[in-house]
Parts: C-alpha cells; structure tokens; sequence
C-alpha cells in the first residue's frame, strides 16, 4: 500500500498527536518517510501545544533511532534553535531537548551549519531570557565555538539561577554554565 499513498501524512499525525497516540506516531513514522515529512510540517503547525508534542517525538527519534532524522538535520536543527525562542514554554522547552540532542548525535555533521547557527546563539546571549542565555551557552561548548570566548566569559559572575530541561540544569546559575561552557573551549 506504501507506494499508492500520495501527499503529506501531517493530517494523520496531527490527529494522532490530538489523540496522544504518540507510540503509534513513533511506529509510523520509523517506517514511513512521508510520516516523517509530516510530522516535520508541524513545527510550522499554528497550534503551540502540537508544535511541542511534535518536538517532543523529534527529540524522542532523535534520543532511540537518530539515524532517521539525519538526513533532515539541514531542515530540523535550525527549525529547532528557531522554536527555542517560542514564547510558548513547551515548545522552548521541547525545541531545547532536540537541539541539544541533535549537536550531541550529529556534532561534526552540525558543525557545517555553525557559522550561521553560533551569530543565533550570540544573538539569544545579547537578548534573550535567562533560560534562553544558559540554553545558547550550553549549545556553544557543545559546538566548541572557541570565537565566543569574550561572549561566554561576560556570564562568569553572573548570579542569575536558570531552569533548563536538562539533567542537572534545574537552578543553576548563569555563572556555573559560562565557567562550564568555557572549559569546553579552552
């Protein structure tokens, strides 16, 4: 039946993701490209609470079989960073998770979209909240942008707890991730 069925499976996925079937989602979408395709189409979905739960399978893919999303890392990894700046903290959350995620499975392959990706992170360091500055800190040792130096070392002292999605990232300063961060770099 797989080569008769034509156009997005998005619907099918938004209705499955409505239904909080997210294991028959995962099923599907490890055998089927265009569920995949579908599911990635949702990020761009106007509801905040499907592009989190959208994110959430992403960061689960990319946790249990990341090969499947490897092939769309070009057009996953900057949607994600993208959504880290969503207002909406599910989708920050969950578009967290998978970034980080991805730089750790996908760090070589990722660093061929540094150049664009580290002026974002420098931009969320300048601009963004709190979580959103110990997020980019993190994602910079994690991409060992060594030319931030001088952005990272301006957060040394800076006693601002944050609460990120990470193990051991719940009420950390700002500080200890710079400290962190610059140690990757050095």
């Amino acid at each position: 039946m797989g080569f008769l069925s034509f156009g997005s499976k998005k619907d099918k996925i938004k209705k499955l993701i409505e239904e909080e079937r997210f294991n028959d989602i995962l099923t599907m979408v490890l055998k089927d490209k265009k569920a995949l395709d579908g599911l990635i189409e949702l990020l761009d979905d106007s509801v905040p609470g499907i592009r989190g739960d959208a994110l959430l399978i992403l960061g689960t893919i990319a946790e249990q079989r990341s090969d499947v999303l490897e092939p769309y890392l070009e057009k996953v990894f900057p949607k994600a960073i993208e959504l880290t700046k969503n207002r909406n903290p599910y989708v920050k959350e969950n578009a967290m998770v998978l970034s980080y995620e991805l730089v750790r499975r996908f760090r070589t392959r990722i660093l061929g979209l540094k150049g664009t990706i580290v002026s974002d992170l420098i931009e969320e360091l300048k601009e963004g909240d709190k979580n959103i500055r110990g997020f980019a800190l993190m994602l910079l040792g994690e991409l060992d942008a060594k030319e931030t130096r001088e952005y990272v070392e301006e957060f040394v002292n800076v006693e601002d707890k944050v609460i990120l999605p990470f193990e051991g990232k719940k009420w950390v300063t700002l500080g200890q991730i710079a400290r962190e961060t610059l140690e990757k770099l050095s």
